[in-house]
């Protein structure tokens, strides 16, 4: 067993490794999708948490600043199967792109190799 960074630790360490130019954007823009975010109050804890961690390390404590940072965390209802209809939207979008394919006859000679 291994533990790993939650949510919104690996989602504050995105946003900061970007661009400085680009980090409140982002944060005003995030959006949830999948299963695992249909837990009851996820979205209210990883803005909680992003705060919590934006106040340690970028405003060093300074609670007065935190009024300024904006954080907007979208949990659309249909979020649960939004992975699967993207993967789905993707796939029609390329279905003429030939080189965006391999064949199962590639698949079965090359076998993960095949899609590098």
């Amino acid at each position: 067993d291994k533990d790993g960074d939650g949510m919104a630790e690996v989602m504050y360490r995105t946003i900061q490794d970007c661009s400085i130019d680009t980090r409140m954007t982002l944060y005003k823009h995030m959006v949830l999708s999948g299963g695992t975010t249909m837990f009851p109050g996820l979205p209210t804890r990883i803005e909680n948490d992003i705060k919590e961690r934006y106040l340690r390390d970028a405003l060093k404590g300074d609670r007065t600043r935190l009024s300024k940072f904006r954080i907007r965390i979208e949990d659309p209802p249909r979020r649960k199967h939004m992975v699967f209809l993207g993967g789905a939207v993707l796939a029609q979008l390329m279905e003429d792109n030939e080189e965006s394919w391999i064949s199962r006859a590639d698949y079965e000679e090359k076998g993960a190799k095949a899609i590098w």
